[in-house]
């Protein structure tokens, strides 16, 4: 089985195929897979999409890639996996939604699964989690991955009902997180989280390789 992984923040991409390369019998991790950048690896029989950072836009990933010729199957991978999550990805052509609670060896299973042509959406496994075997922005830093990902949306611009939008959760819930990111950080307001997200290299996003890639926008733009 082939498997890729889509995300453009560089740390996420790399925890989650270091992870899959334990299972190197029964499948092959191909390079990473950028949204707007040709298919380098292909075929894929699953992509799986890390929706970090960006949990509800993920139907808008998820077509995009379930369109491509080369990518027989989608799989989204996330840190909640909510009704409202599973109800958008399979309706955007996802092949499956996996929490990033499973087990390596339910995460692994699933995936093949998925290759074979079933639609599975996985929840937990508490005698193994994943997450534990993951990396993440901000993670030595004392951050959880949602923090994580509430930081990254609010050095993009992003107000609270926006971010809450984006990862279904409330507005006082992100001001909660915003509470303790502030607070782990030493940070005194969302100017100064900002400029930790900038002058952090655990934020690095994909650098395009060559000067022609430079002039298009950001993936996920």
């Amino acid at each position: 089985m082939r498997v890729a992984v889509a995300n453009d923040y560089d740390l996420i991409v790399a925890g989650v195929a270091d992870l899959l390369r334990e299972f190197a019998d029964d499948l092959v991790v191909c390079d990473r897979l950028v949204l707007g950048d040709p298919v380098s690896c292909g075929p894929l029989d699953v992509v799986l999409y890390d929706t970090y950072g960006r949990t509800g836009a993920a139907a808008e990933a998820v077509r995009t890639l379930a369109s491509l010729d080369e990518v027989r199957h989608v799989a989204v991978f996330s840190l909640d996996v909510t009704a409202a999550l599973v109800h958008d990805a399979k309706d955007a052509g996802a092949s499956g939604v996996l929490s990033k609670a499973l087990g390596a060896e339910r995460l692994h299973d699933a995936l093949l699964r998925i290759a074979s042509g079933e639609v599975v959406v996985a929840v937990d496994d508490l005698d193994a989690p994943t997450l534990l075997d993951l990396d993440w922005p901000g993670k030595d830093d004392g951050l959880s991955e949602r923090e994580s990902q509430v930081l990254v949306l609010v050095a993009e611009g992003l107000t609270n009902k926006e971010i809450a939008a984006l990862l279904y959760v409330s507005v006082e819930t992100v001001k909660t997180h915003l509470r303790q990111i502030l607070s782990k950080l030493r940070l005194r307001n969302r100017v100064e989280a900002t400029a930790y997200v900038f002058r952090t290299g655990a934020f690095a996003r994909y650098q395009p390789a060559t000067p022609d890639d430079a002039e298009r926008p950001p993936p996920g733009r």
